[in-house]
Formats: C-alpha cells, sequence, structure tokens
C-alpha cells in the first residue's frame, strides 16, 4: 500500500509539475480564483494565494489534477498539500532535475529501489520535529 501511495503522489505531483512548467502569459480560459467550485478550491488550498497569477494553461491543467484528487484517501490528500506548494516553489531546472531523478528510480532494479526508499524515510524522519517527551508537555 505505501507503494502504491508514493507512486500515485508522485504522479500528482509530477502532473502538478507540468502545469505548472509550462508557462504561457495569457489569462484568459482558465478561471480565477473566485470562479472555483468549493472542491476545486480545497483541493488547491495550497496555491490560493498564486492561483490568480498563474498562466491560463498552467490553472487548466492543475484543474486536471483537482479531478483525480477526490479519489485520494484523507491521508494521500495531506501528503498532496504538504508536498504541493514547495514543488510550486521550485525552479524550472529543480523540477525537471525531480523529473529525471524519478524517471531514473523506476529503471533501477527493485532491490536498489527499496534501498534508497528506506534513505529516504530515513532522512524524511530525522528532518521532521520530534515530539517532546510526556515529562516536558
Amino acid at each position: 500500500m505505501a507503494r502504491s501511495t508514493r507512486s500515485v503522489l508522485i504522479g500528482f505531483l509530477l502532473l502538478a509539475a507540468s502545469a505548472l512548467s509550462s508557462a504561457q502569459s495569457d489569462t484568459q480560459g482558465a478561471p480565477l480564483w473566485n470562479e472555483l467550485s468549493i472542491p476545486e478550491r480545497t483541493a488547491l488550498t495550497p496555491i490560493a494565494y498564486d492561483w490568480d497569477h498563474l498562466p491560463a494553461q498552467q490553472r487548466l491543467k492543475l484543474l486536471k489534477v483537482v479531478k483525480e484528487f477526490a479519489k485520494l484517501t484523507p491521508t494521500q490528500q495531506q501528503i498532496f498539500y504538504s508536498r504541493l506548494r514547495p514543488w510550486t516553489r521550485m525552479t524550472q531546472a529543480q523540477r525537471d532535475a525531480a523529473r529525471d531523478n524519478f524517471k531514473k528510480l523506476k529503471e533501477l532494479p527493485k532491490s536498489e529501489q527499496a534501498q534508497i526508499k528506506r534513505l529516504w524515510t530515513q532522512t524524511e524522519g530525522a528532518e521532521s520535529p520530534q515530539p517532546a517527551p510526556a515529562a516536558a508537555r
């Protein structure tokens, strides 16, 4: 299940990245924030402030992502939320590098993929704030 969840989330992030990477300067043809439905706003909350400033093509692609968002579990939605905003703040070169790294990871043998995922999980855990001991609360 964890592998499936991670793959789904990475897929959504890559789709969102492609939406954010295709820059066009026109603002016609895509709704502004106040024109979005409540479910669309809910899914796009992490980028609410930036929405009206995104090119129309990016907004339209992100709306495609929103259609799939409702199918995610609450846990998957929270992970998606936590990763969408940082992803949108990356430069195009950083997003391209992330896509290349993901592609390379998928081309590795399963045993090497598992090892990299273990290291990634350990790194994420080390960077996460640790809860205070019960006595200190």
